[in-house]
């Protein structure tokens, strides 16, 4: 196997595994929300990966996995983006 296939293997079956273990307990930002009575004082937003996971997507693990997927391709397209300004500015 190549470099270039491993590292899109990889991700993708650690974003699985992580997937497997994904919490439905809230956070500790929720819970101090909760602890301190300014949980229901925030703002109601529209919000592509509410709770780490798509909200029109029924099944739990698929929508966990595919939000994780997304998440490793915005992040993919990020670092393109920024390496090729450094690139450009670093000549």
């Amino acid at each position: 196997m190549n470099k270039k296939t491993a590292a899109v293997i990889f991700p993708i079956f650690v974003v699985i595994l992580a997937s497997l273990f994904a919490s439905k307990s809230p956070d500790t930002l929720e819970i101090m929300a909760i602890n301190y009575g300014f949980e229901g004082k925030a703002k109601k937003v529209i919000s592509l990966f509410r709770d780490y996971s798509f909200p029109f997507i029924d099944n739990q693990f698929v929508s966990t996995f595919l939000a994780g997927i997304t998440g490793l391709f915005f992040l993919f397209v990020l670092y393109r983006i920024t390496n090729k300004i450094i690139r450009y500015f670093g000549k």
